[in-house]
């Protein structure tokens, strides 16, 4: 679909929206006003990249990559008396010059996809269901995460409950995918077969979530977090026969404390069961941080994760590599995205120790800067020859400034100092001792509709 067809089509369905309003409200003086409600925002997200070590370390001989990538989105929220919401949010992503400039009908370079479509029903006033494409955002997203950074996000189709009654809140999230364009032609009839495959696809077949969080007090949060994860991966091309589905679990608890000067933060998880291959799972993550709110500009804060791994000259008879799955890796790892984001690094874990210290004006444009110390808990290389577990440091500088109510400007620079342990990891035997990365991006998020009848 076009944008202009697209348009076309969402500004015939809010006249439609707007006309039946009208007569309804006109033939029926006993409905009760501002029963229904409906918002259209917008966002514009163009994305500036130079990319000279972003995601691995570049070689010598290699050159560096530069980009713009934006994300085009509209999100419709309908709401009817606090019984029922509605959310159709439709998204372009691409890169500018990737579309011709005369475009051909069905053009890769301009299609929307679904980035949400989803409908909740308030079963009580303490109850409610939501069954559809939805972001599932759990804590501080080291688990679940939407991954708002990446132009795309993320978002699972799911089956959701969610309770919230005076300090407990819980939820539960329900999943079952098939993946017909893979395995069956992408014919929905298909009349047998239940075999998943992950090209292009999500990750899992099955997926069980319960979430819950108690308010022991207004500045005190702990959560629980448990997970069952269907891992199967079948390629009718490759005429495997193994249609066996693994499962891995994730179970683990969170405090969160935020005071006015004080905030902490403990994690601990434990995967368990098999992963995609049937190996016995034994991974755990440990996070801890601290920080410290100088004055109302100025906070400054330190931390440390964990995350088991494996030795890479061992043959494997479990996996001690913990796998985040759904986190937001952008956020703590480095905004470089060396560790578990994209490009694998031998799943040899990460321990992670990081300072960060940020500075918000009331003028509306902040900065922040953040250290990070990277090591890694297992052996590296073959016996003979080893490397060392330091996997070398990043410095990130980030920038925000505020242009009007619907705009703002952000941007930020990072290096990375890098060394034999991350060559070798990252299969980069003549990497550069220094890789950097410049990013700008405009956030242009207005309201271009709102209605109430």
């Amino acid at each position: 679909m076009s944008l202009s067809t697209f348009i076309q089509k969402t500004a015939f369905s809010l006249t439609l929206v707007l006309f039946f309003s009208i007569v309804c409200k006109g033939q029926s003086p006993n409905l009760n006003p501002d029963e229904n409600k409906l918002d259209i925002k917008a966002q514009f997200r163009p994305r500036l990249e130079f990319r000279n070590g972003a995601f691995r370390p570049l070689s010598k001989n290699e050159k560096p990559a530069a980009l713009i990538s934006e994300r085009i989105r509209l999100t419709a929220d309908y709401t009817y008396d606090d019984r029922l919401s509605i959310r159709l949010s439709p998204q372009n992503i691409g890169v500018w010059g990737q579309a011709n400039m005369v475009q051909g009908v069905e053009n890769r370079g301009n299609r929307f996809a679904l980035f949400e479509a989803w409908t909740k029903l308030n079963l009580s006033s303490s109850w409610s269901l939501k069954m559809g494409r939805q972001v599932i955002s759990l804590d501080d997203e080291r688990i679940f995460g939407e991954l708002d950074w990446a132009q795309g996000g993320r978002a699972h189709d799911a089956l959701s409950f969610h309770m919230g009654k005076s300090n407990l809140t819980m939820k539960g999230f329900f999943a079952f995918n098939q993946n017909y364009g893979a395995n069956y032609e992408n014919n929905i009839n298909n009349p047998s077969g239940n075999y998943y495959n992950t090209n292009d696809a999500f990750p899992y077949k099955w997926m069980q979530t319960f979430w819950a969080g108690f308010s022991l007090h207004p500045n005190f949060k702990i959560t629980l977090l448990a997970t069952n994860l269907g891992l199967q991966n079948y390629a009718v091309d490759s005429g495997s026969s193994d249609t066996t589905i693994h499962y891995t679990q994730i179970s683990g608890a969170n405090f969160f404390h935020d005071g006015p000067r004080f905030n902490s933060q403990f994690s601990g998880y434990y995967q368990s069961g098999k992963d995609r291959q049937g190996l016995k799972m034994k991974a755990f993550l440990l996070s801890a941080s601290l920080g410290y709110k100088v004055n109302s500009n100025w906070q400054i804060g330190i931390g440390s994760d964990f995350l088991s791994g494996n030795d890479t000259d061992k043959s494997l008879k479990e996996n001690r590599a913990f796998n985040p799955y759904f986190h937001t890796g952008h956020k703590f790892y480095g905004a470089m995205d060396y560790y578990h984001v994209g490009y694998s690094h031998g799943n040899v874990g990460l321990s992670d120790n990081y300072l960060n210290v940020h500075y918000k004006h009331g003028n509306g444009y902040s900065i922040g800067l953040a250290f990070h110390q990277f090591f890694t808990p297992n052996k590296v290389g073959k016996e003979n020859h080893g490397y060392p577990k330091n996997m070398g440091q990043e410095a990130d500088l980030s920038f925000g400034y505020t242009i009007n109510k619907y705009a703002n400007l952000v941007g930020g620079y990072s290096f990375y100092l890098n060394n034999p342990t991350v060559n070798f990891l990252k299969n980069t035997p003549e990497g550069k001792n220094y890789q950097q990365w410049a990013w700008l991006s405009l956030n242009i998020t207005p309201t271009l509709f709102q209605a109430k009848w």
